[in-house]
């Protein structure tokens, strides 16, 4: 009971009336919003009436700070503005729940003890995928192959519809002076543009349950060439919408790499697709020698 008062009364109005905000300012009208926050549209004005910062300190004071509302905003707002209401609808479940326990964990963790220390509350799927993350940041020379934009880990815990049903960093995977870090954290749809090529490569590949992009040269390229993988190359675009078009037309040939040389600005990626942990390991640790010479 205590955990359905604390959504119903305190976190789903604090998340109507920041999401509410969001949207209006990405320029849906309020009975559009009404629709999407299943509320009346006078409900509607009466929320923006209340300022977004007043939303934030209720779930901040909930244990759950502005970032991390930020980034399950953004995914909501994404699937809203694309007109996917039932993506949307699983998201905002899937999301609200989560809060949910964040939030029972920091304000009644007394009442709580054994959920919130035997991690009754934790998915395993992410539990798998944060191992699988650390593991994966831990090769050696792994900042050799990181592009300048950052890479991602994307994770199918079983043939994706979509990309809510693939988990990755809401951040992402930097290199630095001594090495990678990550920032964000795993959630279902956390990755949108690694998460979709995921999403898009399970298409062709049913088996396919990991996606990691590293940069991109002729040197790697050939490495995975001459060691038996195949690799297709996409590329350059001057249009976003010419890079999925190649993308998925390369997809289809079932590839384990593609390598996509980018655009205007824009630098040559290549996405790696594995069926285990173990195979993106043995990759990567295979164009990391490459470099390393």
């Amino acid at each position: 009971m205590l955990i359905s008062e604390l959504v119903y009364s305190r976190i789903l109005p604090a998340i109507r009336g920041v999401l509410a905000h969001r949207l209006v300012n990405s320029g849906l009208s309020q009975r559009k919003v009404a629709e999407y926050l299943e509320i009346t549209q006078p409900m509607v004005h009466k929320i923006l009436r209340k300022p977004v910062e007043k939303y934030y300190s209720e779930l901040e004071n909930l244990g759950i700070s502005r970032a991390t509302v930020d980034q399950y905003i953004d995914i909501l707002v994404y699937f809203v503005l694309r007109g996917e209401y039932e993506k949307y609808t699983y998201m905002a479940f899937t999301i609200i729940n989560h809060l949910a326990s964040r939030a029972v964990c920091s304000i009644y963790s007394y009442k709580f003890t054994e959920l919130c220390t035997s991690g009754v509350l934790r998915d395993p799927h992410i539990d798998y995928y944060k191992s699988a993350l650390l593991r994966t940041i831990s090769i050696k020379g792994l900042e050799r192959v990181i592009p300048e934009v950052g890479s991602n880990l994307a994770y199918a815990t079983q043939t994706p519809a979509n990309i809510s049903d693939i988990i990755g960093l809401t951040g992402g995977i930097v290199k630095t002076i001594s090495g990678v870090v990550y920032y964000g954290e795993p959630m279902y749809g956390g990755s949108r543009h690694v998460g979709r090529i995921l999403a898009e490569a399970s298409r062709f590949n049913r088996d396919i349950k990991f996606c990691f992009n590293t940069k991109c040269t002729s040197k790697l390229r050939s490495v995975l060439e001459e060691s038996g993988y195949s690799v297709e190359v996409t590329g350059p675009h001057l249009r976003e919408e010419d890079f999925w078009s190649e993308l998925t037309s390369a997809l289809s040939k079932k590839p384990v790499a593609i390598c996509d040389l980018g655009g205007l600005g824009l630098e040559p990626i290549m996405y790696i697709f594995t069926k285990s942990l173990g195979e993106l390991e043995d990759i990567l640790r295979l164009i990391i020698g490459a470099v390393s010479g």
